[in-house]
């Protein structure tokens, strides 16, 4: 039996519509996985508090995810350490701490959360450079950086 124009027409319209479904759902699928990243991605900024007395450095994240930190880095006077309770100490500056906060490799930082790095008495601290490295839960890498 012999197939007529229209039903080799209409084979080739099932597989042309059954290939732009495929492809549409590959694109769907990008999408959603793009979606996921975005709806769990870490966002962090620093707060810089000075009162009459004292000076105080906090890290916020307002992202909806968790920030994984992954390293951590301050400078002053020229000279770089990957604690900042050991910066404090060789500086001299570990005599006017009055709290702080020890960002170790994998600390989280949850979302809507603020870490106070550390509080100092005085206002006329300058120099301090902070440098930060983070990952999201899907291991994306962002890096952050302030001064106080």
């Amino acid at each position: 039996m012999k197939k007529t124009k229209l039903e080799t027409l209409s084979h080739y319209a099932v597989i042309v519509i059954a290939l732009l479904a495929f492809v549409l759902s590959i694109l769907q699928t990008r999408i959603q996985h793009k979606h996921n990243k975005l709806s769990v991605r870490p966002i962090l900024n620093a707060i810089i508090e000075q009162s009459d007395t004292t000076l105080a450095a906090y890290i916020n994240n307002k992202g909806v995810g968790p920030a994984i930190i992954k390293e951590a880095s301050f400078s002053f006077d020229g000279k770089t350490y990957d604690d900042i309770e050991k910066l404090l100490r060789e500086s001299g500056l570990i005599k006017i701490r009055l709290g702080g906060y020890t960002l170790n490799p994998d600390a989280v930082i949850s979302a809507d959360e603020d870490r106070l790095l550390v509080r100092l008495k005085g206002r006329d601290i300058k120099g301090v450079k902070v440098n930060l490295t983070y990952e999201s839960v899907y291991e994306e890498q962002y890096d952050m950086s302030f001064s106080f």
